[in-house]
């Protein structure tokens, strides 16, 4: 399954996109209301212990049974993602992304139509969150590398034109 390979591939992406940071680096906005590493860190440390896994058991069960939404910059806020050890939420991040590949592994194709009821989005099957998994997993990664990039803009000179799409510059 495609879903898994990419998903398998995080913990090295997210590690390689976080050598030579230092604290500071993992620690500092980029910009206004733009997350630093470690808020990003957290979020991905709490989708993988509370979000994902619980969500493929409630579509494993095939049941109906209801997911709810969640508001990831309310998270942010009143778990104080800001202020976390970036270090430890990695740490946390990669045990439990261990333990969820071993779930993951261990999920039969014919379990892929299983559904559940999403309280934003309404049916909602495995399949659809696997996808979803490996996607945020991607934007995920993705925005820590755009956060390495913009500590490299105020010195580019002429060359931040190029770099404007990237870093949602208009």
């Amino acid at each position: 399954m495609e879903f898994l390979d990419a998903v398998r591939q995080t913990l090295s992406s997210t590690e390689a996109a976080l050598a030579g940071l230092d604290r500071a680096a993992l620690t500092a906005p980029p910009a206004p209301r733009e997350w630093a590493v470690v808020e990003v860190l957290c979020h991905l440390r709490d989708l993988e212990r509370e979000v994902f896994p619980a969500r493929t058991a409630l579509i494993r069960r095939n049941d109906d049974a209801l997911i709810a939404a969640f508001d990831p910059e309310a998270w942010a806020r009143e778990r104080g993602y800001a202020s976390d050890d970036p270090y430890r939420a990695l740490e946390d991040f990669s045990t439990a992304r261990r333990m969820n590949l071993e779930l993951l592994k261990g999920i039969a194709a014919q379990e892929l139509s299983s559904t559940a009821q999403h309280s934003e989005f309404g049916v909602l099957t495995l399949h659809a969150l696997l996808a979803d998994w490996a996607g945020s997993d991607l934007v995920h990664t993705a925005q820590i590398q755009r956060i390495r990039l913009w500590r490299f803009y105020p010195e580019m000179g002429p060359f931040q034109q190029y770099f404007k799409g990237a870093l949602r510059l208009t």
